[in-house]
């Protein structure tokens, strides 16, 4: 076990009018059923969590403004930024959100709960617990367990622990809110594991100070002790889903390429680069094109008041910069290949010899330097056209790649 006590916040968040009207089972939860459900459930939560883990957990609810939903209504992200702000400012190793409203799913038609492994929060929901073909009566009890086995559920799987297929265990898949009722135990080698990953998992370091030269020193050193994570974190994450999600940015990126390629001057210029000058120039596409997706796609990562930086933070923005930046070595691939079999099933050999000034432009090195100097300018170009795809969509791919 670790020696560090380790700190997990619940955060209740509640929006839900406390004027809704009393008979809809879906209006029911005003502020103070919020907090009398919350609290209810935590009691368990805690003999469980704390009786093998040295973890404190502490309970608040949110101050800040309230959300406003989309069209869709309300997205489980927005909860996600809100609380890395909370988790940050108030050096929270992990955050649980519990809130009255039904949260939008990007893959089905409501959420229960997200955890985002990545960014050490999870959203968990009360509006579903108990569906309308239940009960029309509030059933606090029923209502109380089920929270209680979804915030376990979560914290679970925020600790990186595996589903299992044991309906009765709390690492069970939830289909519906009924499923809940059957969860009750972790086995003895999942508490083992909970014990094992808690540390490892926890990133609740911060920086000394706000100083530019401590941050960067922290910043450096947190990134090479955290490498498995962050590169897990950037599989997970499934950078080819992401290319996918990029339409504008294929569209952008081909528009380009393709009048580039029916240029004389870019097979002169393919002709004639150095492989030198031509790997600056990928190099340089790239951090380019990672920069303008980072911002685009990125979360708001921020320091505390006293300019603190978290570990969790360097982790998250370390993790979504390499899955942006393998999504970006995947759209150079299938750009490539393509402009491959344009130069070899398109272009007549004799025009090939004949349209560059002074050297042959039908030769294998030409075409190869040719193929990587059009992906690359499409991973470039393309970026400025994907920045401006839906950064929602983009998201639930990076950071809820676990709904329930």
């Amino acid at each position: 076990m670790s020696n560090r006590t380790i700190a997990l916040g619940v955060m209740k968040l509640s929006i839900a009018k406390r004027d809704a009207d009393a008979s809809d089972l879906a209006s029911v939860q005003t502020s103070d059923t919020l907090d009398n459900l919350t609290e209810a459930a935590m009691v368990k939560f805690n003999q469980i969590v704390q009786d093998r883990l040295n973890i404190e957990v502490a309970s608040f609810s949110f101050a800040g403004p309230g959300l406003t939903p989309d069209e869709n209504g309300y997205r489980a992200l927005d909860f996600v930024q809100i609380g890395i702000n909370e988790k940050t400012e108030r050096k929270l190793a992990f955050l649980l959100i519990v809130t009255d409203v039904e949260i939008a799913a990007a893959s089905m038609s409501y959420l229960l709960a997200l955890p985002s492994q990545l960014t050490n929060v999870a959203v968990i929901s009360t509006r579903r617990l108990i569906d309308s073909s239940e009960a029309r009566a509030p059933q606090h009890q029923r209502r109380t367990e089920r929270l209680t086995s979804l915030m376990l559920h979560c914290f679970g799987r925020l600790l990186n622990l595996d589903y299992t297929a044991d309906a009765s265990n709390y690492l069970a898949r939830v289909q519906a809110a009924e499923d809940l009722d059957a969860m009750r135990h972790f086995s003895e080698a999942q508490h083992q594991q909970m014990v094992h990953n808690l540390p490892r998992e926890a990133n609740d370091r911060y920086s000394q100070d706000g100083k530019k030269s401590s941050k960067l020193a922290f910043i450096i050193r947190h990134i090479l002790a955290n490498l498995p994570r962050i590169l897990r974190g950037a599989i997970r994450a499934n950078p080819v889903r992401i290319t996918t999600k990029l339409p504008t940015m294929i569209a952008a990126a081909l528009s380009v390429i393709i009048v580039l390629i029916f240029g004389g001057e870019t097979w002169d210029f393919a002709a004639s680069v150095s492989y030198g000058q031509l790997a600056v120039f990928v190099l340089a596409s790239f951090l380019a094109a990672s920069f303008v997706l980072y911002r685009a796609f990125s979360f708001r990562l921020i320091s505390t008041r006293r300019g603190q930086t978290s570990e969790s933070s360097v982790v998250t923005a370390a993790a979504t910069y390499l899955a942006l930046m393998l999504t970006l070595v995947c759209l150079f691939f299938m750009f490539g290949l393509l402009m491959y079999g344009v130069v070899v099933f398109v272009f007549p050999d004799p025009l090939m010899s004949t349209w560059t000034s002074d050297k042959d432009g039908a030769t294998l090195g030409a075409h190869m330097r040719l193929v990587v100097f059009l992906a690359s300018v499409g991973v470039l170009s393309g970026s400025l056209g994907g920045s401006a795809d839906s950064r929602s969509v983009v998201r639930n791919v990076l950071f809820a790649a676990d709904e329930t």
